[in-house]
């Protein structure tokens, strides 16, 4: 289980321990990040996982789709130009 320091909220902690992942490509473009599999890994509540992965929505490392889930990388273009 991942301990956690008591400076800054849970959250946080968990946003940079996945941003590092990102950037260190450990976790490659494409790769499914699921909520619950954030609650599990770090032993947090649904709202504190959820927090998590706004963030990392907002700051553009993931992005989301509907009925699919959240996937590591700028979301990609669809467009059929």
């Amino acid at each position: 289980m991942f301990e956690f320091r008591d400076d800054l909220p849970r959250w946080q902690q968990i946003v940079r321990v996945i941003r590092r992942r990102i950037e260190s490509g450990e976790w490659p473009p494409g790769r499914l990040i699921s909520e619950r599999g954030v609650q599990e890994e770090f032993g947090v509540a649904g709202n504190t996982a959820r927090k998590a992965l706004k963030a990392l929505r907002d700051q553009g490392l993931i992005y989301t789709r509907v009925n699919l889930g959240s996937f590591v990388g700028p979301e990609p273009d669809d467009s059929d130009d």
